[in-house]
């Protein structure tokens, strides 16, 4: 199957957390060089909604403990037939580095940043829409005609404070969207279920269809079962079970 697009389903709150890191990460990086002041504008609401998540959890234990799972899954299966003791030694290393990384921090990651007068005012005004309009906060409205150059050099450096946590949160991703094959699975008249074997800690699902079907998957899954539904969109009412069936690739990462 080509041309997929891919919906994802964390099944925990640490999971959970990281991928919104990661997508506010990606975003982030789609406007930091851009030179309009539109888009540094939403590089810095990016980067007060990660600063917010770094308020609200202890990400770096959280981010820790994960690379100690993930390294004492990883050595279990050292000396298995079939395993690339290269690639996996490899792995290990990244693991390594990323621990030692987090380990370096003084303090939350993005505490200093925290400290910056600019990113405390529009952090203060975020709860509020539209709070960062040039008459309620006129340092930033200046800080905002400083030449594209300057401004990409402010947010660059802002982000590296936080560079460190984004390469750890990539990298427990990686391992387990990796964790496991793909395999072809059928949705009868859109609908799919499955028993999830407990014996194994999965962390997340993936589903892939062709991209030019008309139908979006729903996922929703717990410890116990998984239910995928393939529902077709409708302008102005609820959307639409499809009433045939369904080939799409399934990937339940455990790991």
């Amino acid at each position: 199957m080509d041309n997929l697009i891919t919906y994802e389903q964390p099944l925990n709150e640490r999971i959970r957390t990281l991928m919104r890191l990661e997508h506010l990460f990606q975003q982030a990086a789609y406007t930091l060089r851009g030179y309009s002041v539109w888009d540094s504008r939403a590089t810095l609401v990016s980067l007060i909604d990660i600063l917010d998540i770094l308020g609200r959890v202890d990400l770096k234990t959280e981010l820790f403990k994960e690379l100690e799972r993930l390294q004492a899954a990883l050595i279990k299966v050292s000396g298995k037939a079939g395993v690339d003791e290269e690639q996996l030694q490899s792995i290990m290393n990244q693991l390594e580095k990323a621990q030692t990384g987090l380990q370096q921090i003084s303090g939350q990651p993005g505490q200093m940043l925290k400290d910056e007068e600019l990113i405390s005012n529009l952090r203060q005004r975020s709860s509020l829409a539209g709070g960062n309009c040039h008459f309620d906060l006129p340092n930033y409205h200046f800080w905002l005609q400083q030449s594209p150059e300057d401004r990409i050099d402010t947010l660059e450096a802002w982000f590296e404070q936080l560079a460190v946590v984004q390469q750890a949160v990539v990298l427990v991703l990686g391992i387990i969207r990796e964790s496991n094959v793909p395999r072809m699975a059928a949705a009868e008249q859109g609908f799919y279920q499955q028993n999830l074997d407990t014996q194994f800690p999965h962390q997340l699902i993936r589903v892939s269809i062709e991209n030019d079907l008309p139908y979006f998957a729903e996922i929703s899954a717990g410890k116990h079962r998984l239910t995928i539904r393939f529902l077709e969109p409708r302008t102005s009412a609820r959307p639409l079970q499809a009433e045939k069936d369904i080939q799409f690739q399934l990937t339940c990462c455990a790991i």
